[in-house]
């Protein structure tokens, strides 16, 4: 007699994700782009430099690994974010977890120089150790573990809700809540192919442009002109071929006063120095990423026909969509099957 088989859902490709990107461009990006500026303030605000944060995702994702690695061992073995600290400790400046500087500077595309700079604060601050044979190892350290804990917490919350977006249009009936739990859950197989994506993407823009803080204060003023153009019904037709049409002050219709942003609420999102923003800012213009309205000295994104910048182009947006699609099918696909058999 055969026995009863669950139907645990379809299976979804990385193909899939993507053309729903694509379909649902200014909803989805808009959120993907939330997604981005929380993390890059989570990074931010703990370290108040973006490169030293990326250097430490580089440790995180090595470490989420080899967690992941002790199932080969141990089959039973917790791959929650509860047990995380215990984890890293059993495996804290093993051979699976070192790195050497050309390795770190091949995986963020972050000068040399640099890397060895920003190691040396950490290292000073004690959250990377190192040996005589320049091997680098993230340090378990009890003493910052509620604010790394604290930070992880926030993460998942994003990525939730970057996620459940992405559902609705797939038909699946999952609660933010309910694919928060399962991440928490499995943490390290959720957060290594999530750190391996990012890492990913921020060494495409370090090769387009060198500084990742530009990016992440152009993103403040992208989020509220693709929530322009999706709110607008007689713009979502337009595609990514026409977007310059509505992400610039040319554009038929164009209100302006829904997407510019002033140096002030960037700052106080990210936690940049406000000065900092400005001269951030100022270098985002000459690049011709963007523009400056004259009445209120507020910024908006650039992307009129004659010299285009590059903060939104197909190039980027298609390198952004593949890179996160892929990690977008591994999850939801657990995400479906795991929540599903959870709940019957």
């Amino acid at each position: 007699m055969a026995f009863p088989t669950k139907k645990v859902g379809r299976f979804i490709p990385a193909e899939k994700i993507s053309e729903l990107c694509y379909d649902y461009f200014p909803e989805l990006m808009s959120e993907f782009y939330e997604m981005q500026s929380s993390f890059l303030t989570n990074g931010y605000k703990t370290h108040g430099n973006l490169d030293i944060s990326i250097i430490e995702l580089c440790f995180l994702e090595k470490i989420h690994l080899s967690i992941i690695r002790q199932r080969e061992k141990y089959l039973d073995k917790s791959l929650s974010l509860g047990t995380f600290f215990n984890n890293c400790g059993e495996i804290e400046c093993s051979e699976t977890n070192k790195h050497k500087i050309v390795n770190i500077v091949k995986k963020t595309g972050i000068p040399k120089e640099t890397v060895r700079r920003k190691l040396k604060i950490l290292i000073d601050r004690e959250i990377i150790i190192t040996n005589k044979f320049k091997d680098y190892c993230w340090n378990c350290n009890s003493n910052r573990n509620k604010q790394v804990s604290d930070a992880m917490e926030r993460d998942v919350k994003a990525t939730s809700r970057f996620i459940c977006a992405i559902t609705k249009f797939l038909d699946f009936k999952l609660l933010q809540t309910d694919i928060e739990k399962e991440i928490k859950n499995h943490f390290s197989f959720y957060f290594y192919h999530f750190s391996y994506c990012q890492l990913q993407w921020f060494k495409m823009w370090q090769s387009k442009i060198k500084d990742i803080d530009l990016i992440f204060i152009a993103i403040q003023i992208l989020i509220p002109t693709l929530k322009y153009y999706d709110n607008n019904s007689n713009l979502k037709k337009l595609g990514l071929e026409k977007i310059y049409t509505v992400i610039g002050k040319t554009a038929p219709s164009y209100s302006l006063s829904n997407t510019t942003v002033s140096a002030s609420s960037i700052s106080e999102i990210t936690g940049i120095p406000r000065a900092t923003c400005i001269r951030k800012l100022e270098k985002l213009m000459k690049l011709g990423m963007l523009k400056k309205e004259l009445k209120s000295k507020k910024y908006y994104v650039n992307q009129s026909t004659v010299g285009r910048g590059s903060l939104i182009t197909k190039e980027t947006i298609n390198a952004t969509i593949s890179n996160f699609s892929y990690y977008l099918s591994i999850v939801i696909n657990s995400l479906s099957k795991n929540i599903y058999n959870f709940k019957n």
